[in-house]
C-alpha cells in the first residue's frame, strides 16, 4: 500500500504543480521556460521524496516500461497505474478548485478590467493545463509524443541503473527540456495520466485528441523497455 500511496502523491505533485503553473499564469503571458521548470522541478522533488518507496514512476508509460523490463511485477503495474490516474485526477480537481481564488486575485481583476467571470467561463477559455494540438495535426502530434516519450523513458531506464548518477536531477531536467521543445506542438505530456486528467474537466476538442497521447506515450514507453534492455547490458547498477 505504501508504494501505491507514493505513486498517488508523486503523480499529484507533478500534475498539480505543472498544470497549475499553466492555469494560474493564464491572465499574464505564460512562459514556456517557467512551465517546463514547474513540471521538471516538481518531478525532481517527488522522485527524491518517494523513489526509495515505489521507484517514483508517476507515469503509466514508465511503469509499463519497467514491467516489460521485469523491474516491476504486472500485478504492481496495475496498482501503479490506478494510483497514478487517481493522483492526476485529484490534482486536476484541485487546480479546478483553486480557480475561484485565482479569479479574485489582483492579477486577474486587472486583466479583466473589473468584469466578472465564473469559474466555468474561465476554464472554458483558459482550460486546466490540458495538452492539445491543432486539428489535422494528429500524425505530427503522435510522432512528437511517441519519440520524446521513448527518449524520456529510455533515459529514466538507463540513469536509474547507474551508480553515482543524480538520477532525479537528470530526469527532471530532461523532462523540462523536452516540454520546451514539444510545448507549441503537443503541449508535451509524455505521460498518459497527465494527459487524461485535465480533459475530463474541459472536454471539447482536447478530449477528442487525448487518445493520441495515451497510445503514443504507452507505445513509446514499451519500445523504450526493449532499448533499455539492450543498453543496460553489463552496466554497473546502482546500489
Amino acid at each position: 500500500m505504501r508504494k501505491y500511496l507514493a505513486e498517488f502523491l508523486g503523480t499529484f505533485i507533478l500534475v498539480f504543480v505543472g498544470t497549475g503553473s499553466v492555469v494560474y499564469s493564464a491572465a499574464t503571458t505564460p512562459s514556456p521556460i517557467t512551465i517546463a521548470l514547474a513540471f521538471g522541478l516538481a518531478l525532481i522533488g517527488a522522485i527524491y521524496a518517494f523513489a526509495h518507496i515505489s521507484g517514483a514512476h508517476f507515469n503509466p508509460a514508465v511503469s509499463l516500461s519497467m514491467a516489460i523490463q521485469k523491474r516491476l511485477s504486472w500485478l504492481e503495474f496495475v496498482g501503479y497505474v490506478i494510483a497514478q490516474l487517481l493522483g492526476a485526477l485529484v490534482a486536476s480537481l484541485a487546480v479546478y478548485g483553486g480557480v475561484s481564488a485565482y479569479l479574485k486575485s489582483s492579477t486577474v481583476t486587472q486583466a479583466l478590467s473589473g468584469q466578472k467571470m465564473t469559474v466555468q467561463q474561465f476554464v472554458d477559455i483558459a482550460g486546466l493545463g490540458q495538452t492539445n494540438f491543432s486539428n489535422g495535426q494528429a500524425v505530427t502530434a503522435f510522432l512528437f509524443e511517441f519519440v520524446l516519450t521513448f527518449l524520456f523513458v529510455l533515459i529514466i531506464s538507463i540513469v536509474t541503473k547507474l551508480a553515482n548518477v543524480p538520477a532525479p536531477l537528470v530526469i527532471g531536467l530532461i523532462l523540462a527540456a523536452f516540454i520546451i521543445v514539444a510545448l507549441p506542438i503537443t503541449g508535451g505530456a509524455f505521460n498518459p495520466a497527465r494527459a487524461l486528467s485535465p480533459v475530463i474537466f474541459v472536454k471539447g476538442n482536447a478530449l477528442g485528441h487525448v487518445w493520441v497521447y495515451v497510445v503514443a506515450d504507452l507505445l513509446g514507453g514499451a519500445l523504450a523497455a526493449f532499448a533499455a534492455n539492450y543498453f543496460n547490458k553489463d552496466v554497473n547498477t546502482a546500489a
